[in-house]
């Protein structure tokens, strides 16, 4: 480990950070000017396809070149889009990547609608026509299993000219997220702080959090007083855009004759309800157990009470930063029982320049892994240093790996990877990570730091994400019933839930009824119960993947292969696991409480 962290964050130019870390783009596209001969081909595919919109039915060849030229049009419109928000992630102020983004979405709206035709007319097939079509077609064959799922959507699937209708609203319904972002990452300004050497630091969306975790008390409550303070201005807005959106996931449910918005996101995946009710269920009856967490750090830290900007705050003095090439390395050590195959991809991202590292001027918050079919992965960071940093890599990796092993084992038809499943994929690497940490801990204070942190990561990653969740269920049940979602309506919802999960010993401060305004997942439908499903799963997927080495290993390398050719409750029983039974989530929280009792008698 090297110095102590310096806590001001500066936004510096992205020429000046080295080429090694910043992500190869050029990999994609090496100009602006290549990218738009794509997507000049791109309007060339679908014009093709217009020619083929009235025959394709009509016998098994026209049949499959339209099939295959729908993979060729989505692989394209995947690849055009990927690179242009990245670009546009790299500075969202700049006003010609913002164009580029604008020309993609447009462009991926426009697939959509061309290809909209193609589901009902496979609906108006006679199904021993299409069978028969399967039988007498060998290269038919790899679409059967995406023709069931069709078939499946039968009575959810309009006409031909209402899907052309639904698809053509694309572009309009992502308005109220895009326009959350550049709220949020490129028109918002933020204040400066002083920090406890009487630095003034600037707070930006990348270092809030680490000015949360500073170990200078009056530093984080500046830091937090003043950063909600903003949003306390533009609330309204907030509440609009978000309010917006759910009339948004409103209307296309119902449009296709669901229920509620709920059915509807969870239909196509197969998920039964349950595993979404069930969550919030289970862990309302054992909230006890984040209670007596918040309690336990209350105590530690020798407060008399815990605030919401004491809640990241480090149990150790002296926490060092940590180098980049050093996280790479930590990494690399705790994925060691996930075997060669795993650890040569890790280190082709690092070679290959998978990763936008350092944060930078204009640069999206945050992080994430995208990419496209055939091109490389990339992963998306704001690196500071800290432990939460190394944390960050690896389940960023571990998303990664999952859409390479993904790509290079399934065609495209079947490389979407259900986030229900993804964040398995990035869990796991935390769990192995936190084990070798702990293994590897030189004195008390380091296993103090690990198992906070562990310790954090169930609170925001399950117990915050299963709060998301709910709150995400009540709004959506509050516009069902015609209730107005208001700026008002939001903080005493989202201040009644903060409540109720961390309990009477935690003040929970006026400005973090604001939270709800700062979280883009609320904008992604019914998303963020996922990572409470996925981080529960991963926690026993990790222990018997420690315990029980080589076997267990290789059965999840063959589950990182499946992509989406299977619905996600299958795929999962290939490892011996069933989230519609809540014995995953009791194996959790007993790690959680096994970790709090270690935590307590260190």
């Amino acid at each position: 480990m090297g110095q102590d962290s310096n806590r001001k964050s500066k936004k510096i130019s992205k020429s000046r950070i080295p080429r090694k870390f910043r992500w190869d783009i050029v990999s994609l596209y090496k100009s602006g000017k290549e990218w738009q001969k794509d997507c000049s081909k791109l309007e060339e595919l679908l014009n093709r396809l217009s020619e083929l919109k009235y025959r394709f039915t009509e016998e098994s060849g026209l049949f499959l070149e339209v099939l295959q030229l729908k993979d060729e049009i989505l692989q394209l419109a995947q690849r055009i889009y990927t690179y242009a928000h990245m670009c546009k992630d790299e500075d969202n102020s700049n006003n010609l990547y913002q164009s580029f983004f604008y020309q993609a979405s447009s462009l991926s709206v426009k697939a959509e609608k061309s290809l909209s035709f193609i589901e009902p007319a496979i609906l108006s097939l006679d199904y021993n026509q299409l069978k028969k079509w399967l039988q007498d077609k060998k290269e038919l064959q790899v679409y059967e299993r995406c023709l069931e799922k069709i078939y499946r959507k039968k009575e959810h699937t309009l006409t031909a000219e209402e899907e052309k209708i639904i698809a053509q609203t694309g572009d309009m319904a992502y308005m109220f997220e895009y326009s959350f972002e550049l709220l949020s990452y490129a028109d918002l300004s933020f204040p400066k702080i002083k920090d406890e050497g009487g630095r003034i630091v600037p707070i930006t969306q990348s270092n809030f959090s680490t000015l949360l975790r500073d170990k200078n008390r009056e530093v984080r409550k500046r830091a937090f007083k003043s950063y909600y303070k903003v949003y306390q201005k533009h609330r309204n807005i907030y509440a609009a855009l978000l309010a917006g959106n759910i009339k948004k996931d409103q209307f296309y449910s119902s449009t296709r004759k669901y229920n509620n918005s709920l059915e509807a996101a969870l239909f196509s995946e197969k998920i039964p309800r349950e595993v979404y009710t069930g969550l919030l269920d289970f862990v309302h009856k054992k909230i006890n157990l984040l209670h007596k967490y918040t309690q336990l750090k209350r105590d530690y830290l020798g407060l008399d009470q815990l605030h919401m900007y004491d809640m990241y705050a480090p149990l150790a003095e002296g926490t060092s930063k940590i180098d980049y090439p050093e996280a790479q390395n930590m990494v690399l050590e705790s994925f060691k029982p996930l075997g060669d195959t795993y650890s040569a991809i890790v280190r082709e991202a690092f070679r290959e320049r998978w990763i936008d590292v350092y944060e930078t001027k204009g640069k999206t918050s945050g992080a994430y892994s995208t990419g496209s079919y055939g091109s490389k992965p990339f992963i998306l960071m704001n690196y500071q240093g800290t432990l939460e940093d190394v944390y960050t890599l690896a389940h960023e990796l571990g998303h990664s790996v999952h859409s390479y092993l993904t790509n290079k084992s399934q065609p495209f038809i079947y490389s979407t990877i259900s986030i229900f499943l993804a964040e398995i994929a990035s869990t796991t690497n935390e769990v192995l990570l936190t084990y070798y940490l702990l293994d590897k801990a030189k004195n008390k204070r380091e296993k103090i730091v690990i198992l906070n942190h562990f310790l954090e990561q169930f609170r925001t990653t399950f117990f915050r994400q299963v709060m998301f969740a709910e709150l995400e269920l009540l709004i959506h049940q509050a516009q069902e019933r015609g209730e107005a979602i208001t700026a008002d309506f939001l903080c005493q919802k989202y201040a009644d839930l903060n409540h109720f999960y961390y309990g009477k010993d935690v003040i929970i401060d006026k400005e973090i009824h604001l939270e709800w305004a700062r979280i883009p997942h609320f904008f992604y439908r019914y998303y963020v119960y996922q990572y409470a499903t996925g981080f529960a799963l991963a926690i026993a997927l990790g222990q018997r993947i420690l315990k029980e080495g080589v076997p267990v290993a290789t059965k999840y390398i063959d589950f990182l292969k499946k992509g989406s050719f299977d619905y996600p409750l299958s795929v999962l029983e290939n490892i011996d696991i069933n989230p519609v039974s809540s014995d995953y989530l009791d194996d959790a929280l007993n790690q959680f409480n096994s970790l709090l009792e270690q935590f307590q008698n260190l």
